[in-house]
């Protein structure tokens, strides 16, 4: 691994963490799923109750955490598992200005799956001071591997929050939070920062809008710093929903939509593209449509905590081989796992670190 200018060169098979990973109850007693559920806003009923010294010192804990078991597992892309978010897209919505927190609106949210309480858009979108620093500061001081940072890309922004100000058009409040959310990246990059991750897969949701505008607002989010970080996108396909499940509807994003997704990431100024492929087992064949770009391959099915064996991605890892170089594939999860419990987390990180390591033996 080699660092290209402000990028990283991959020379085999590397692991990542998408983003979150299980919060402890000391920070947060229900379930991961209550907070996707109610967009995070009862993350913050502890800090009231303990004051914020105490909060702010249970969230230090619990990042160290999160940093520790990717340590230990071997992980290359380390994040902070989100543990100070109670959002993975509000927490940093919350510091921008233009959005009021203090009225929360009903809105049917990913392609008319969801109803949820969000915040309302009151003025234009701007940026008020860095967000994010600190975060990646911490993480960079305890992690082994590289630190990784996540932001909302800016489809799953306009498709998050209720409009009092843009007349209903997604497209300028996008550009305008692309615009707001430039001179954070800016100040990452400035911090030390050298991989920046987009979640957006709300890009999958409607893919005429997001061959539309969606990928030139995400684009706009970096411009001018292509070469002086690596640059991710995230693009799942929802979070899993046994609920939902139980039910028999339908809630994921089209997986037919990947292949042409991909082959627009192929010409893009992005450097690597994480997409879910592992709870019902994405055709792999669809990969070379990435072109030369590095696929962060979801292997590890984040609804379940029934532990994938070695052996198992050992195998779906020599099934991407067979149509991309080594050089070009990261194994993670599928995506964020607060969902799991932290003993099936932990597990799922070693067997996919060791599983790593024996497809770059292979090779």
């Amino acid at each position: 691994m080699e660092k290209n200018n402000g990028k990283i060169k991959q020379e085999r098979i590397m692991t990542a963490l998408v983003g979150s990973y299980p919060k402890p109850k000391t920070i947060f007693p229900d379930s991961g799923r209550s907070l996707l559920d109610v967009t995070g806003m009862t993350f913050y009923y502890l800090k009231k109750e303990i004051g914020a010294e105490e909060f702010e010192t249970r969230l230090d804990q619990a990042a160290l955490m999160a940093i520790e078991d990717q340590n230990s597992a071997g992980i290359e892309w380390i994040t902070d598992g989100e543990e100070r978010r109670g959002h993975y897209v509000l927490y940093v919505l919350r510091k921008l200005r233009g959005i009021d927190f203090t009225i929360l609106q009903n809105k049917t949210i990913r392609d008319g799956k969801y109803v949820r309480k969000v915040p309302v858009v009151t003025g234009k979108i701007d940026f008020i001071s860095p967000i994010l620093v600190d975060d990646f500061l911490f993480t960079q001081k305890h992690a082994r591997g590289i630190a990784k940072i996540g932001l909302p890309g800016p489809m799953t922004v306009t498709d998050g929050v209720a409009d009092a100000y843009y007349k209903d058009d997604r497209e300028a409040m996008a550009m305008d939070y692309a615009r707001a959310i430039h001179p954070e990246v800016k100040s990452l990059i400035d911090a030390g920062c050298q991989a920046i991750q987009f979640d957006d897969p709300v890009l999958l949701r409607y893919p005429d809008q997001a061959k539309k505008w969606g990928l030139k607002a995400l684009h706009a989010c970096f411009e001018g710093f292509e070469n002086q970080a690596t640059f991710f996108v995230h693009v799942c396909r929802g979070y899993p929903d046994p609920k939902l499940e139980k039910q028999g509807i339908e809630y994921k994003a089209n997986e037919n939509y990947y292949h042409e997704m991909l082959s627009w990431f192929s010409e893009s100024n992005l450097d690597i593209i994480s997409i879910e492929g592992a709870q019902e087992d994405l055709d792999l064949s669809i990969l070379p449509a990435l072109g030369k770009k590095t696929i962060m391959l979801g292997v590890l099915d984040i609804g379940s905590e029934s532990v994938e064996s070695v052996e198992l991605l050992v195998k779906r890892g020599q099934e991407a081989l067979q149509f991309i170089p080594l050089e070009q594939l990261i194994l993670a999860p599928d995506c964020g796992m607060i969902e799991l419990s932290r003993t099936s987390a932990h597990q799922k990180l070693m067997n996919l670190s060791k599983a790593t390591a024996i497809l770059n033996e292979r090779v």
